[in-house]
């Protein structure tokens, strides 16, 4: 867990993020490898940030656990850390539907110049579950 300083706080505070986003953030929930995950996939969004999602799939198809990494501002990392959390336990199907108004619901909202960062967690996730999927599918 990082400290963030009073005046970190404050400016991050007063760029809009609530402190739901700050406590994601500061305590990086979420960030890091799984080792030997089933997926792992990088996407860079249009913005230049780029997020990395880990997703250990059980044999039903269940998301047991899901880390993710990141570079980029505290409203990619929230965002992550937010997907993370909601997709543990649901399945492949229901993961897919996970949206970006779910994100920002779980966040308590973000500055509007972050509205991109959940739209970043999505299709990052999107993208580790058709990999997912296709690689399922392929005959050995």
């Amino acid at each position: 867990m990082s400290k963030l300083t009073k005046e970190e706080f404050e400016l991050l505070k007063d760029a809009g993020y609530s402190e739901k986003v700050i406590e994601l953030y500061r305590n990086k929930v979420n960030v890091g490898v799984i080792e030997k995950p089933d997926v792992n996939l990088a996407y860079t969004g249009p913005c230049g940030d780029t997020m990395k999602i880990y997703l250990k799939i059980s044999d039903e198809d269940v998301v047991e656990d899901a880390k993710f990494q990141y570079l980029g501002c505290p409203g990619a990392a929230s965002s992550g850390s937010a997907i993370t959390r909601i997709v543990k336990g649901k399945t492949l199907e229901e993961a897919k539907r996970i949206t970006e108004q779910d994100i920002l619901k779980d966040l308590g909202g973000l500055p509007e110049s972050k509205l991109h960062c959940p739209k970043l967690a999505v299709t990052t996730l999107e993208k580790a579950i058709t990999m997912y999927e296709e690689r399922k599918r392929r005959p050995s």
